[in-house]
């Protein structure tokens, strides 16, 4: 728990940090997202991964993204911890790149339809490009900071 811990503060300080000083084009990485996919891979109690990305996702909207869209975090970190609770051993062993990386894009898809609904319905190509720009940088985000940090050898010593 304590890992857990010190992984989290460390995902607020870079959400922090890249939501303050490299916004690109008004696109932010989200951190917390993949810190919560990340960590929930290993998790084999399902509803435990459920509950602490639905309180994770309330404490991100209250303190870190202003609270405008009270719950939407809740929601999307709730269903991508739960989604990544079910994956096997074994398959996150040999895939577990390909894995984080489609969990992104579906949280951050579920992200974008719900804050940029009026896009989704009135200019879908502005939509998908908020989409895919916010999921492509995040995704890049997420490839150096398992890469600096070693993720995939410390979720898979903890699955």
């Amino acid at each position: 728990m304590g890992v857990y811990l010190i992984y989290f503060l460390i995902s607020i300080i870079f959400q922090l940090t890249f939501a303050e000083l490299l916004t690109v084009n008004g696109f932010q990485p989200n951190i917390i997202l993949l810190f919560i996919i990340l960590s929930s891979i290993s998790m084999d109690n399902t509803s435990r991964a459920t509950v602490t990305g639905f309180f994770v996702g309330l404490f991100a909207d209250l303190v870190l993204f202003n609270g405008f869209y009270l719950g939407l975090s809740s929601l999307i970190f709730s269903v991508c911890s739960y989604l990544a609770s079910q994956v096997s051993f074994n398959f996150a062993h040999r895939n577990f790149d390909l894995y984080w990386l489609v969990l992104v894009f579906i949280g951050t898809g579920l992200y974008s339809l719900f804050r940029y609904d009026f896009f989704f319905f009135n200019d879908m190509i502005f939509f998908l490009k908020n989409w895919f720009s916010v999921s492509l940088y995040t995704a890049f985000v997420g490839f150096i900071i398992t890469r600096i940090f070693k993720v995939k050898q410390l979720v898979l010593e903890d699955a």
